[in-house]
């Protein structure tokens, strides 16, 4: 076997799609909403609101945010709801769970808005972690 090595693959018709390519640039923040519950547990309604007012949802601009409770605490819907309509404003993405859901979420919508005619007929390799 003498002579040079050919990369065959690099010299072929193959179109690599490589979502590294798409990974977000924004930071990814999880907000924990137990730490607007009395004792973590319990939500009043009253103080759950006046504390949502005084946050500085600037801080979350252009972030990638998820919403969760850690805590066994019984929340109703509007609780992620109404952090969300506060949070919203300001992030590119809200989305309730951990931040695994977020990156489904994110990649989901990422895709949806993609223009994949370019790789119509042709051969393509995903590559992706």
């Amino acid at each position: 076997m003498e002579g040079e090595i050919i990369n065959k693959v690099a010299n072929s018709s193959l179109v690599v799609f490589d979502l590294e390519d798409y990974y977000p640039t924004e930071d990814r923040v999880l907000i924990d909403i137990s730490q607007f519950l009395y004792e973590g547990f319990i939500l009043r309604e009253k103080d759950f609101r006046e504390a949502l007012v005084n946050v500085d949802w600037g801080i979350y601009k252009n972030n990638l945010i998820a919403l969760t409770c850690t805590t066994d605490a019984i929340l109703p819907s509007w609780a992620f709801m109404l952090v969300s309509s506060f949070v919203q404003p300001f992030a590119s993405l809200v989305v309730q769970g951990n931040l695994h859901q977020l990156d489904l979420v994110y990649y989901q919508t990422l895709i949806n808005k993609l223009d994949f005619t370019l790789y119509q007929d042709k051969p393509v390799i995903i590559k992706g972690c």
